[in-house]
């Protein structure tokens, strides 16, 4: 998409922040983490109410009694965006590539945090980390999150950068991601998740901070036209081929390559306990969004 018509999209979204901004409240429903708390506050006698889990066996066996911790809530929540400019991402198949589509998400979350008055930054990567945003609030801020992702879908981030290795980009941001992050922060990683050795980072990101995958697909993944062929060059690789797209055999193959793909990443968002959103670039993100964040604000 042209950048006159994709900021168009954009400054669209400005009129469903609000209502995202409502889930990132953290008074609605506690928090976005679960659990009770963040921070550690005192202990206190326990009570036949209290869970468990909170026991504090340390300061029980030295005491005598039980002894259950109690938390404080930190209610500055931190936003952090993850977002693939790598050239996999260039594929779509028909207004909104999957980069085009992740641009839109980015900037719905940033201006939605920047209406709760959250801190909210960014890092954009392809092969290696092209760049970062610091937390910070304020509405300049949030838009230069979303102008970030967006001079990526114009070029600035994915185009060329194919022989520059193989995927890895994602891995390298997690990591990076765990590095920057001093405090306990909401992370959104807009990817298509295609190869890499990204799960365990991630698992890693996810035991100090709240993690969500949001994996963006197109229906060319799995389904290719039925007349035709064409050569095709592997973005990430740079590899050539011959698509035969008249033949079912191919066509079978090609759907079972990228029910495996996805069988593989939703395998990794398992094993990393990341909860996962699913969007396609014929989907409407402000309602994939809000639909997605309302179910995790009543479980």
């Amino acid at each position: 998409m042209d950048r006159d018509r994709l900021h168009d999209r954009i400054r669209r979204l400005l009129f469903a922040s609000p209502a995202l901004a409502r889930a990132f409240a953290r008074g609605d429903y506690r928090s976005v983490f679960r659990g009770r708390g963040i921070e550690f506050d005192s202990l206190r006698d326990y009570s036949p109410d209290d869970d468990a889990r909170l026991i504090d066996f340390r300061s029980t066996l030295r005491l005598g009694r039980p002894f259950v911790r109690t938390y404080r809530e930190d209610r500055s929540l931190t936003v952090f965006l993850l977002v693939d400019a790598s050239a996999s991402m260039d594929m779509g198949s028909s207004e909104l590539s999957k980069l085009d589509m992740a641009v839109l998400a980015t900037s719905l979350v940033a201006y939605a945090a920047q209406f709760r008055g959250l801190p909210v930054g960014c890092l954009v990567f392809a092969e290696g980390l092209v760049r970062r945003l610091a937390p910070k609030r304020g509405k300049a801020h949030a838009l230069a999150v979303a102008e970030a992702a967006a001079l990526a879908a114009e070029g600035q981030g994915s185009r060329g950068r194919a022989a520059e290795g193989g995927p890895g980009g994602l891995a390298q941001a997690l990591r990076a991601s765990a590095l920057i992050l001093k405090r306990r922060s909401l992370v959104i990683a807009l990817s298509d998740f295609r190869g890499g050795d990204w799960a365990r980072p991630m698992a890693e990101l996810s035991r100090r901070h709240d993690v969500v995958a949001l994996r963006i697909s197109d229906r060319l993944d799995l389904e290719l036209p039925r007349r035709g062929s064409f050569e095709a060059v592997d973005p990430e690789s740079g590899l050539a081929s011959w698509l035969p797209l008249g033949s079912p055999t191919f066509r079978e193959r090609w759907k079972a390559r990228g029910a495996l793909e996805r069988s593989v990443a939703e395998r990794g968002f398992l094993d990393a306990h990341v909860p996962l959103l699913e969007l396609d670039t014929a989907d409407d993100p402000a309602r994939r969004l809000l639909q997605f964040f309302e179910r995790r604000r009543g479980a």
